[in-house]
């Protein structure tokens, strides 16, 4: 048995004073960014779920009426659509309408 296994590997290497002032990135922060454009990944996603939604929900309806027979599949797809396209205009208002 080596005495060797019971001392502590050495640091290859120190951080330099720029690495100790940087912030860690987080688990979010990977995935949004952060400041700027994480406020713009978060609207750009907003819309594509929103999309995403209305399209599956869409399709979820209209089979539904088609299996079944009743109503109109037009007038269920737009009281779908009503509640996605808010969602989906104000998004683009924030988007569009930002000043600097």
């Amino acid at each position: 048995m080596s005495n060797d296994a019971l001392f502590a590997p050495k640091a290859t290497g120190d951080k330099t004073s720029k690495d100790k002032l940087e912030p860690s990135q987080g688990q979010i922060s990977r995935i949004i960014g952060s400041g700027e454009n994480a406020q713009n990944s978060i609207v750009y996603k907003t819309i594509a779920w929103s999309f995403l939604s209305g399209v599956l929900f869409s399709s979820i309806v209209f089979g539904y009426i088609a299996y079944s027979g009743n109503g109109n599949p037009v007038d269920s797809i737009k009281s779908v659509w009503s509640i996605f396209v808010p969602v989906i205009t104000l998004s683009l208002g924030y988007i569009f309408g930002k000043t600097k």
